[in-house]
């Protein structure tokens, strides 16, 4: 259905463009057309039922000097729109690949350099499994001391609402910290997959001649790219990643904040039933 709108609208603009065309040469112009139901028409103007389907135009003495095809022209116009889209996508991810290779160049001086930064983001990451290590450690102590408490409520003595309250926090707090962990170990192979992939592309374009260099870089299409000193591409990516983290513990807080206050609200709930 869109696509015959698609074409009936494309025809009604041939339409009018022939029609302006017929009136400022009055007596010249004859459209032909054979309708969805087999018959022919003619007129000065395209005729209505003319609309969407092929149109011959013919000169006076009724030869044929041009042939409309809405749905070829739509096609053709389809292809073209297709063609510079591709066009401006191939484009787009060539001038990606530029900045990321200069990037690349700018940020590291030798192969050894991306080692090292490497080792710094795994150290980094180390230092936040051992803090979430220990967080869980503190939890399971706090789960522990709550046990013993609930042994002194055994029977029909019912354990205050303070510590059922404490005991599902624990809980809460114990399943989000685990998460974390198993999130933060997942990372290793993130950060060595990234620097594996920095090394790759540091050697490929090292190793290249001076015109395969430029290539790499855009000097053949005139891409201009800008970068900024090593120490400061380290510095800002360094940045990053720890602004990355300390947004993912915010966000790990938040859930944990919310599945707290959502227990304390069931828990009130069954109080009152």
């Amino acid at each position: 259905m869109v696509r015959e709108l698609t074409i009936i609208a494309a025809t009604a603009l041939i339409a009018a463009s022939l029609a302006a065309h017929s009136q400022s040469t009055p007596g010249q112009l004859t459209y032909r057309c054979v309708g969805k139901d087999g018959k022919k028409y003619y007129g000065s103007t395209v005729p209505m039922p003319c609309l969407g389907q092929p149109i011959e135009q013919l000169n006076t003495s009724g030869m044929v000097v041009k042939r409309i095809n809405p749905e070829s022209d739509e096609k053709e116009r389809a292809a073209k729109e297709a063609g510079a889209k591709k066009k401006r996508e191939d484009d787009a991810a060539r001038r990606e690949a530029v900045r990321r290779n200069s990037a690349l160049l700018a940020t590291y001086t030798s192969a050894q350099d991306i080692d090292d930064a490497r080792s710094r983001a795994l150290a980094d990451n180390q230092k936040a499994l051992k803090a979430v290590e220990l967080r869980i450690d503190t939890i399971k102590k706090r789960q522990a001391s709550y046990d013993k408490e609930l042994e002194f409520y055994k029977g029909d003595n019912k354990p205050p609402a303070r510590l059922q309250d404490d005991i599902r926090d624990a809980e809460i707090d114990l399943k989000a910290q685990e998460d974390l962990l198993a999130a933060k170990k997942k990372d290793i192979d993130t950060i060595n997959a990234r620097y594996d992939q920095d090394k790759q592309r540091y050697l490929e374009l090292t190793g290249q001649d001076a015109a395969g260099r430029g290539r790499a870089l855009g000097m053949d299409k005139g891409v201009t790219v800008t970068t900024k000193p090593a120490s400061t591409q380290d510095e800002r990516r360094s940045e990053a990643e720890a602004q990355r983290r300390a947004q993912q513990d915010k966000y790990e807080l938040q859930r944990i904040e919310a599945e707290r206050e959502n227990a304390r609200r069931r828990a009130e709930y069954e109080r009152r039933r």
